[in-house]
């Protein structure tokens, strides 16, 4: 079985972020401002194309346990951050504008090994990617690192134009103190898009646009098609949930899902800041209050969860017991269900030989008469739809008889059009009897045709002999 991550890709992520969490944080007080970005050349050269646009970030965290410390916040800031670069750049993409705690990926078409690969595919890989680890690596070491925090976080992809260019503002050559303030801008819809689609995809989501969606043949299974609004605009897309790569086998290690809340609007950066505020706020109250009721609510905890061990146990007795005899009425319906199956199939066999039998016993099939063989044919069909046989199968499978029984009852175009469906179907037919219905019904054209196609296709050779002999009949009688 093929791996998406292999155990090197995941140790290596798993072991820096484990660093990160296991060092203490450097306070480094910042004096001169924001540092520098690197030196680029600043340009009015635009480039522009396709490309597949990525915004991802930090879902609001489940209830926290205890104060979360701004040491804490950094640790689990760099530590998404390190993940999320790594998801990017290991699915062939290139990470670009940190803001908050959202990033932006960026993919391009490539052939890679004289393979294409679409800038769809990558960005979906990286979501998948980034959503694996999360569940997977980042909230397991959490875990370990700092008890009762866990993450999710939502992705939002869209594909299409985009136009690049490097704007900013140069530095002063004589000042050195002046910096070098140039960046990236991506102008288009579709960066605007991906992070609206981001905005709105809840925690484990990964929303995507349509184009993105009908690039390439994508499992239908995995996605949901849906329509979310933002202010006064709807957006419709494609969203998979929980839509995990597979690990390597020797990665052992339990997911943890973070419990998060629906609404998508909030970053889980200002979440924290908002919650530190409220607790600073109600902390010395709340603490005395709970003193208070703790103690009595403690022996009313214990007595409760006595009184649901109890209930579970008969529950789960009551549940076996069930689950029991529901197995047995299974068991009796699947035989039930078999015995009917078997009745139907041997209630149509012996109507079928009620035609086979009489095949060239002409007498017999004129004394029985033309309401008798109508009769039982239209039973035969009804027999055959509880079997899966449709008409024209069960014509098919008697098509023989049914032309020797319209012949002798003087019904010549209905052995006509019997004897086209013996063509398509059969695996003998004789030239004779086709020239004798022929002669009597003047038709032709459907019979030829039947035959001719059907010569088109892989026959056995002796079926082959029947059909050609019959066309050559035909040809004789000048059709």
């Amino acid at each position: 079985m093929s791996v998406d991550i292999n155990k090197n890709e995941y140790e290596f992520v798993s072991s820096a972020i484990d660093k990160i969490l296991s060092d203490p944080i450097e306070n480094i007080e910042l004096t001169d401002g924001i540092p520098p970005l690197s030196d680029v050349s600043d340009s009015n050269k635009v480039f522009k194309g396709k490309l597949s646009i990525l915004f991802v970030d930090m879902r609001k965290s489940s209830e926290l346990t205890d104060e979360l410390k701004s040491k804490k916040m950094v640790k689990i800031y760099r530590s998404f951050i390190r993940l999320i670069i790594q998801a990017i750049r290991y699915s062939g993409g290139y990470s670009r504008q940190f803001a908050g705690d959202g990033i932006m990926g960026v993919f391009q078409d490539s052939i890679d090994n004289d393979i294409n690969k679409l800038s769809s595919q990558k960005a979906i890989k990286a979501g998948r990617y980034i959503t694996t680890l999360i569940d997977y690596c980042l909230n397991p070491l959490l875990k370990k690192h700092i008890k009762g925090i866990n993450i999710g976080c939502g992705i939002g992809i869209c594909t299409g134009p985009i136009m690049i260019a490097k704007a900013g503002m140069r530095g002063k050559e004589a000042d050195e103190s002046c910096e070098n303030e140039l960046g990236i801008v991506w102008v288009g819809s579709t960066t605007n898009n991906a992070s609206r689609y981001c905005s709105l995809a809840y925690g484990g989501e990964i929303f995507i646009d349509a184009d993105t969606f009908n690039e390439f043949e994508i499992d239908d299974s995995k996605w949901v098609e849906v329509s979310r609004v933002k202010g006064t605009r709807t957006y419709k897309g494609y969203i998979a949930t929980d839509y995990y790569l597979e690990l390597d086998e020797s990665i052992q290690v339990d997911h943890v899902k973070a419990i998060l809340a629906t609404d998508s609007k909030n970053s889980f950066v200002k979440d924290i800041f908002d919650q530190m505020t409220k607790e600073a706020v109600t902390l010395i109250d709340e603490i005395a209050k709970k003193s208070a009721e703790g103690a009595i609510k403690l022996d009313e905890l214990k007595k409760r969860e006595e009184q649901i061990k109890v209930k579970e146990a008969i529950n789960l007795q009551n549940e076996t017991k069930l689950n029991q005899f529901q197995s047995q009425l299974n068991a009796k319906q699947s035989s039930v269900n078999s015995i009917d199956a078997k009745n139907k199939r041997d209630e149509y066999e012996l109507n079928f030989k009620i035609f086979s039998i009489v095949h060239c016993k002409k007498n017999l099939q004129v004394e029985m008469g033309k309401d008798f063989w109508e009769k039982h044919l239209k039973l035969l069909i009804e027999l055959g739809s509880r079997i899966d046989k449709n008409e024209t199968i069960v014509k098919a499978e008697i098509c023989y008889a049914l032309v020797d029984i319209y012949q002798n009852l003087n019904m010549n175009t209905e052995a006509y059009f019997a004897l086209c469906i013996q063509a398509e179907y059969n695996s003998w037919i004789l030239d004779t009897t086709v020239e004798n219905i022929v002669r009597k019904t003047g038709c032709h054209s459907q019979i030829k045709g039947v035959i001719e196609r059907r010569l088109l296709k892989p026959l056995t050779a002796e079926t082959r002999d029947y059909l050609v002999k019959c066309i050559d009949k035909l040809k004789l009688m000048g059709y």
